[in-house]
């Protein structure tokens, strides 16, 4: 029998808030948060785009704003058309956000602990959200379902101590739909603005993913007269547009555009026929997301259908919770066909929608992140729908909750296998850090201020060393030409990154084995590793 709109739901606004039920729940997290970052060491060796938000950190501590000292070929092709190709360089890859949250807590932490607390105190923060919309939507028992699934998945824990700033975006996306499970008022769609204002410094699709957002507000609010659901809309705005207008005229005052990114430029090229083997990131081109669109039509439309294929159904892996997200989408298919009355639903139906049209855009896997990045932040409160929709099954089929439980705790067990083996393994990174500790201070020591190095390893050689930092083009010759006419280095590093990405180095490899020779740059050293050091001729 369907839900209809007179009778009360676990998404009422008079449901009362579980105080003690979200404490518990925060405090197991925290306990949990505790051993896990005890137990692994992901934040000593942080990933790539971490690593440059902690290089921008260390910059915004040194008195330098929001400049950092990690280049990408492309992105010194944009500072070049507008004179800004030498140091300091200006961020327009990572947004503010986790930048400044590991800078602020750099400054009464270890950088190791801070890396991990950048991303963990939004996770944190976020279980009692997911517990209070599975509360809202299902009940109490779904409330925990929803919470401990979230915990012990990979884009719990484990986003959660990486420092990557997929826990800010679920916060943020909790934090709205708690905000707009009940009937919309002017306080609580300033709150959900509020969210949607931090997740956008976190992440910049939020300014795409407040449209869909805005129209529910709309909807929920259309037998309310237009007054209040202009205002609604205006509350739900005004933090977006704050946040928006800080970070674009900041990034403004460095550039003379507003809002200038490099971001789009890179992921639109990504994955297409026009860059076989390598990342567009490497090649001296930057371009408008519309001016390439345009520009490529074919190859767009043939990355769109090719990524489409393999990216869509990744959703039934979303937050990497797969089973609690299958009650999701049975649910979904239920609403679809008519069968149930829903609200906040649809909210989160129209968000993925939008994102599943997004991703074939972008690039596939995201890096090989295991589940794909672009849509595991909408797996928590998927996963919150999915747990109040096993509890209603549960009801329909008069199933009594404790013969459930441990059906459930079997579910929650295999959720959290990968979390549980990275336990088990435990730390190793901390040998590669210290490898990588010791090739910085080895160029640092012989190298003056302010010169800059090319490498394959350009954000941990900057991190390391403290050096300014390019990444390495795709060929000496590409070198050279850079050099000459955009931006001069002093140093170069260039060290294997693995088969997948071995065409970063195939046409480097006669000067790695002494086959041959760089002009205008001499040996300074062979590693261990099989990496050689070169530094600028006298």
């Amino acid at each position: 029998m369907g839900v209809s709109e007179a009778t009360p739901t676990p998404e009422d606004s008079r449901v009362a808030i579980p105080w003690r039920d979200l404490a518990v729940a925060l405090a197991v997290a925290i306990i949990l948060f505790a051993i896990y970052l005890a137990r692994t060491d992901f934040h000593v060796s942080p990933r790539e785009d971490t690593m440059e938000c902690v290089v921008i950190a260390e910059e915004i501590n040194a008195g330098n704003g929001m400049t950092t000292r990690i280049i990408a070929p492309s992105v010194l092709t944009y500072l070049d058309r507008i004179g800004r190709a030498e140091p300091p360089w200006p961020n327009l890859l990572r947004s503010p956000l986790p930048c400044l949250t590991i800078a602020w807590l750099s400054r009464v932490l270890p950088q190791p602990l801070a890396v991990a607390l950048s991303s963990g105190i939004f996770f944190l923060l976020s279980v009692p959200l997911v517990f209070l919309l599975g509360h809202r939507l299902g009940g109490r028992g779904a409330g925990w379902l929803a919470a401990v699934t979230y915990v012990v998945s990979r884009s719990g824990l484990w986003f959660g101590v990486t420092g990557l700033n997929e826990s800010g975006s679920i916060f943020a996306l909790a934090g709205i739909a708690c905000c707009l499970v009940s009937p919309p008022t002017w306080g609580s769609c300033l709150a959900a603005g509020a969210f949607a204002g931090v997740g956008y410094l976190g992440r910049s699709t939020f300014k795409l993913w407040a449209l869909p957002i805005l129209a529910f507000i709309l909807w929920r609010s259309r037998g309310d007269g237009v007054p209040r659901g202009a205002l609604r809309v205006a509350a739900f705005a005004a933090p977006l547009v704050i946040a928006w207008v800080w970070w674009g005229a900041t990034i403004g005052g460095m550039t003379g555009e507003f809002g200038a990114s490099a971001q789009e430029d890179i992921i639109i090229r990504l994955d297409t026929d026009l860059y076989p083997g390598r990342s567009p990131s490497l090649t001296f081109e930057h371009w408008k997301t519309g001016e390439f669109i345009i520009s490529h039509p074919g190859e767009v439309v043939r990355k769109y259908g090719r990524l489409a294929e393999k990216s869509w159904p990744w959703l039934v892996d979303i937050g990497a919770m797969p089973l609690l997200v299958a009650f999701f989408i049975v649910e979904a298919v239920i609403v679809f066909s008519g069968g149930k009355r829903v609200r906040i639903q649809w909210l989160v139906y129209a968000l993925l929608a939008m994102q599943m049209l997004l991703v074939p855009l972008a690039s596939e896997g995201h890096g090989g992140v295991g589940p794909n990045r672009y849509l595991d932040p909408f797996g928590p409160i998927a996963a919150a729908i999915g747990a109040a929709f096993a509890f209603e099954l549960l009801g329909r089929y008069q199933v009594q909750i404790r013969d459930a439980t441990p059906v459930f705790a079997v579910l929650v067990a295999l959720t959290a296998v990968p979390v549980l083996f990275n336990m088990v393994v435990g730390p190793y990174h901390g040998a590669h850090v210290a490898r990588a500790r010791e090739f910085g201070e080895f160029v640092a020591s012989r190298a003056e201020p302010g010169e800059i190095i090319a490498s394959t390893h350009a954000s941990l050689d900057a991190w390391v060393s403290g050096m300014h930092a390019i990444y390495l083009p795709m060929t000496p010759e590409d070198l050279l030409r850079m050099d000459r006419e955009m931006l001069a280095v002093d140093w170069v590093h260039i060290k294997r990154r693995g088969e997948a990405n071995r065409a970063r180095t195939v046409a480097w490899e006669p000067i790695m084995s002494g086959e041959a020779e760089l002009p205008g740059f001499v040996l300074v050293k062979r590693f261990d590793d099989g990496g050689v050091l070169l530094t600028r001729a006298d």
